[in-house]
């Protein structure tokens, strides 16, 4: 063994040219992935938030899997992706009704709900009343300020039909909330 080789082997030990080898490939995966990945994740969490985490926990989860079996997320990986997705997106979901069969066991945060206006808690509760489709289209549109064009592609389905969905959401709210809700003060 010539000293520029075994200078070499201590430089650069297996362990870290595997980790650097599965950061590499996370990150490609990522780069070509994330976007999608994250769409779908948030029409799985029911919001752009969790599904970015939602998301963000699937390439931590395939990141720790490749670092611990290299070659692991073997190509097509989108197939993989998905399924993680859908798995951590079940158990937020799983998550999110423990807590809220514990807030019901509880009763209301008064302080939480102080925070937030009367009309505020009320748009809330009118919209978790709307169908799920119709749910998304309007708070994709008015929340986050999305074109029916990007919500279409998110839902995969046409834009007419996100237009049919933002109009007969904003009708069942207008009947939901009822008429101290329908005047317009400036």
């Amino acid at each position: 063994m010539d000293p520029s080789s075994a200078a070499m082997t201590l430089a650069t030990p297996a362990s870290l040219m595997a980790r650097s080898d599965a950061d590499e490939r996370v990150a490609a995966i990522y780069a070509a992935h994330y976007r999608q990945l994250a769409g779908l994740a948030t029409m799985l969490g029911g919001g752009r938030a969790i599904g970015e985490e939602i998301a963000q926990e699937t390439f931590v989860t395939a990141l720790r899997r490749e670092r611990g079996e290299p070659g692991y997320l073997s190509d097509p990986v989108w197939p993989w992706l998905r399924i993680t997705a859908v798995r951590l997106a079940g158990r937020n979901r799983q998550r999110l009704l423990r807590e809220a069969l514990s807030y019901r066991l509880r009763g209301p945060d008064e302080v939480a709900l102080a925070a937030w206006e009367v009309e505020t808690v009320d748009l809330v509760r009118a919209v978790r009343r709307l169908p799920r489709k119709m749910r998304l289209c309007v708070i994709l549109s008015h929340v986050e300020d999305q074109s029916t064009a990007s919500i279409a592609a998110m839902l995969g389905c046409s834009t007419q039909n996100v237009d049919a969905q933002l109009r007969k959401g904003r009708e069942r709210l207008r009947a939901l909330l009822g008429e101290q809700y329908n005047r317009n003060e400036d």
